[in-house]
């Protein structure tokens, strides 16, 4: 009878471990699912490009439009960087935050940035889009970089992955080809 209760802790401590496993797996198939979002938003900002974007002073980009002033729980997805607050000294401002799920709700499908996002990964993840810019101390010349922060709800508590692109001038200042760096 003893060994029998002894038997029965070692299986419930199996069955345990099996269970945390089975959590830390599904985590971080998250992370993973979550960085692969990322990173197919990031690149279609890159193939769009600056001017497209974040604007020209003729005409204003993506970025510009009248979704940039959020309400706080649009914030709150921001990922922290809704507060940003340097330390190394770089005044970087924060110019928009931008909901992309609710941007795409709204427009045709061929007008989204990403026209084959499932609906399953639209009802797990929220997408984010957090435009920063400062200027450069030396040439005056303003730099532009976009977060793109995916967030889901996991354990009670929304986690954050972040991928950020820089825009740089395509004058002098970047390489002197026009070309975005």
């Amino acid at each position: 009878m003893v060994a029998s209760v002894v038997f029965l802790i070692g299986l419930v401590g199996v069955f345990q471990g099996i269970m945390v496993a089975s959590e830390q797996n599904a985590m971080a198939n998250h992370v993973n699912r979550a960085s692969g979002i990322a990173s197919q938003v990031r690149m279609a900002l890159d193939s769009l490009g600056h001017d497209r974007v974040i604007g020209v002073p003729a005409g204003n980009g993506g970025l510009l439009s009248g979704d940039c002033n959020p309400g706080a729980d649009v914030q709150a997805l921001a990922g922290g960087m809704e507060n940003l607050d340097p330390d190394d000294g770089e005044n970087w401002n924060i110019r928009c935050i931008f909901d992309l799920d609710a941007y795409e709700q709204n427009v045709a499908p061929g007008a989204r940035l990403l026209p084959g996002y499932s609906e399953a990964d639209a009802g797990r993840f929220r997408r984010v889009l957090v435009w920063v810019s400062r200027l450069d101390a030396v040439s005056q010349v303003r730099i532009d970089e976009v977060a793109i922060v995916v967030s889901w709800k996991e354990m009670g508590r929304r986690r954050f992955v972040r991928q950020i692109i820089g825009f740089y001038d395509a004058s002098a200042f970047g390489n002197a080809t026009n070309v975005e760096i």
